[in-house]
């Protein structure tokens, strides 16, 4: 069942998929016929009625990944258009390989026909600038409603302080996209698995000090002689079950691979490298 309230105008749809023995809560988000990310196939049972409750006119996708496109096609049947920046149009063409623990937790990501998005997504009350924010992915984009300071996340944000990272995450692409999205005078986050967040421009202002933190630890135990894998165990000792289960896809070790270098020092590109414990499958 889909859990419903309103935020200031914007519908919020709060679900929740299984993983081992906890769950992972997703969060829909609604505005003025506007849909932010379709949620998981796996839990299309309960989201589809929820969403068929909505005058649904056009779908914006902030990345491809499964739990936020998987009822891209679902929804592209009933002839709602669905947009996503234009270098994502190839990947939304065909559906992926997934490992196995995604498609248990997620479902399936079919195929879907989609759109390009511009840089301005207008409803009939509202204007969404297209921010790009490389980071969780090279290609995630972010929707910020300015006259509110309402800005939709998809996964760039998630936590101030991240234990572990996606495979395809770069932590100093994701600092360089905080300080552009700094001049924003974001108010309210609309993250798509902790939910909505007051307080944006301070949640961001402490992931940027993290990630500026971060990078100074690693570049300091580097010039100590330590590699990055002896760091990882010494910043992050404790593996969580999710590095295990995906296989490395979910890490601290990315996070030490690619964490932000400080100013002066220099970085080696072949330290950024994801997955040399696995790959995906």
């Amino acid at each position: 069942m889909v859990e419903g309230w309103n935020v200031e105008g914007v519908a919020v749809g709060k679900t929740r998929a299984r993983f081992l023995y906890t769950t992972i809560p997703y969060h829909l988000f609604f505005v003025d016929g506007l849909l932010v990310d379709t949620g998981p196939l796996s839990l299309h049972r309960e989201i589809e009625p929820f969403l068929a409750g909505l005058p649904i006119e056009q779908v914006v996708l902030t990345h491809l990944h499964e739990d936020h496109c998987g009822l891209a096609s679902w929804l592209a049947g009933l002839g709602v258009p669905i947009f996503c920046p234009e270098v994502s149009l190839p990947e939304a063409a065909r559906e992926p390989r997934l490992p196995l623990y995604r498609r248990l937790t997620w479902g399936r990501r079919p195929a879907f026909p989609a759109s390009p998005l511009t840089d301005t997504v207008r409803t009939e009350h509202h204007e969404f600038q297209v921010v790009r924010a490389p980071g969780h992915t090279p290609r995630h984009v972010l929707f910020y409603e300015a006259e509110h300071g309402w800005l939709f996340t998809g996964d760039f944000f998630l936590s101030a302080r991240p234990k572990v990272v996606f495979m395809e995450e770069d932590l100093a692409a994701t600092l360089d996209s905080l300080k552009r999205i700094e001049t924003l005078g974001v108010r309210l986050l609309f993250d798509a698995h902790a939910g909505p967040l007051y307080g944006g421009a301070r949640l961001l202002a402490r992931k940027r000090a993290f990630l500026e933190e971060l990078g100074g630890r690693v570049a300091a135990l580097r010039r100590e002689g330590l590699d990055d894998r002896a760091i990882d165990r010494r910043l992050f000792p404790h593996r969580p079950a999710i590095t295990f289960v995906s296989r490395g896809e979910w890490s601290s070790l990315r996070m030490v691979q690619t964490a932000p270098v400080p100013e002066g020092a220099r970085r080696d590109p072949s330290r950024e490298r994801p997955g040399e414990d696995s790959k995906p499958g």
